[in-house]
């Protein structure tokens, strides 16, 4: 009895902590090595051209959240077979801040293109 009880309530609560943030997942097919020491110039461009398609996806589903909070679960595939997963979440209240004004949009983009590009180890900083 008690084990229903406690799986009742466990669903519960699963369900209601998605309803107060959704799930966006993303997938983007690479030829980009995840993780490499390779400083060339062609690999700079293709990671910093990934990761700026990726802010921006990012930002329409940002800007069109209304208040919700966001998690996304960003996917990178390479046609060998290799994943990089890499999780990003924005609360509501960032949401409403970052709606607020441009130098909070540029702002948060920098913050999103920094933890993606720590992720997959490009080492361009952001610049608009």
């Amino acid at each position: 009895m008690n084990q229903s009880r406690l799986f009742v309530i466990s669903t519960f609560l699963l369900f209601s902590s998605f309803s107060f943030s959704q799930q966006n997942v993303m997938n983007y097919p690479t030829e980009l090595p995840f993780q490499t020491e390779n400083d060339s110039q062609y690999y700079h461009l293709e990671s910093s051209l990934l990761i700026r398609t990726i802010v921006n996806d990012i930002l329409v589903v940002v800007e069109k959240a209304k208040g919700q909070s966001q998690n996304f679960s960003i996917l990178l595939k390479s046609s060998k077979g290799g994943q990089l997963p890499i999780e990003y979440s924005v609360d509501a209240q960032k949401i409403n801040s970052v709606m607020a004004s441009l130098a909070k949009k540029n702002d948060f983009m920098k913050e999103t293109y920094d933890w993606i590009n720590r992720s997959f180890r490009s080492n361009i900083p952001y610049r608009d």
